[in-house]
């Protein structure tokens, strides 16, 4: 039967509920040989303990995502956008997993395997709240639901533990990515992932403007000096982060800043903005830990 894009958009509308309605056991999923063509969809299923035979952009999993690990077995084909059509063909997949806003321009990868668009964006949903009903929804449909509960308490547990560590903590913070130029930043907030978790810690978020579907606005410097006493906790890339520092040092705004004159700001390993339980789990420790360290007042 032949696929339309007519096909691929309603199933990626309806999507993740028509999945369970669509598929009703472990062995019409045809698990052993799935692929994932995003990186929260190979979160989702790693932490399944569900292992993609190939997934896209395995240098990109492993620089923002990390955790869980991707096994050194899996292939990889390519750009998220691009994948390798000729290889994919010859792995001979049983299903393709792609997000939502992937399925219009991957329709030809219709002809090789059935597509299972999911929507990976939360909407007006909290983030984390969508990610869980993601996990559940595979997890039935791989017949690992179990895993899925127990991956659900462990982010809980998490936030409880960071929320406990950050009792006496009362500054807001700012989450945020320096661009390259140092003049510019990514701040995020709302919804998204990282908004949300460090709200369930109960962190005051100090940016509080409009985000994108990711959780995430670009914005000037200058925006920081909004809430001048705000923490900055910002995510390391790299040499990204290192050019962008060296540059911060001659910016008199960046100076002039309280949280830089008091130290207070905090230099965390990268999590992926529209990352998983696991991501979310491992902001929670980070938060916990490292603002715990600082002093209140």
């Amino acid at each position: 039967m032949r696929i339309t894009r007519r096909d691929i958009l309603g199933a990626a509308l309806a999507a993740p509920t028509v999945m369970l309605s669509r598929h009703s056991s472990y062995a019409e999923m045809n698990t052993a040989r799935m692929v994932s063509l995003d990186l929260l969809i190979t979160e989702l299923l790693l932490t399944l303990g569900e292992i993609p035979i190939a997934v896209a952009n395995i240098p990109l999993y492993r620089r923002l995502v990390s955790s869980p690990i991707l096994p050194q077995g899996v292939m990889d084909l390519g750009p998220l956008n691009e994948p390798n059509l000729e290889y994919l063909q010859q792995l001979a997949p049983g299903r393709v997993l792609v997000a939502d806003w992937q399925a219009p321009n991957l329709q030809s990868l219709a002809r090789i395997a059935p597509l299972m668009p999911i929507k990976v964006f939360a909407g007006k949903a909290p983030a984390l709240t969508h990610c869980e009903t993601l996990l559940s929804d595979l997890g039935k449909l791989t017949g690992r639901g179990a895993r899925a509960v127990e991956a659900i308490a462990a982010t809980h547990e998490a936030i409880r533990t960071a929320r406990s560590r950050l009792r006496t903590f009362s500054r807001a913070i700012y989450i945020c990515r320096f661009s390259r130029d140092g003049r510019n930043i990514a701040l995020f907030g709302g919804n998204g992932m990282l908004g949300d978790v460090a709200g369930r810690t109960g962190l005051r978020n100090a940016f509080s403007g409009r985000v994108n579907a990711a959780g995430v606005t670009n914005a000037p410097l200058s925006r920081l000096a909004d809430e001048p006493d705000a923490v900055i906790v910002h995510f390391d890339r790299g040499e990204e982060t290192d050019v962008a520092l060296k540059r911060l040092e001659s910016s008199a705004l960046w100076l002039a800043l309280p949280a830089v004159q008091k130290g207070h700001v905090i230099r965390m390993p990268v999590i992926y903005p529209s990352g998983g339980l696991r991501s979310a789990e491992r902001f929670a420790d980070q938060l916990g830990v490292q603002l715990a360290a600082l002093a209140d007042g």
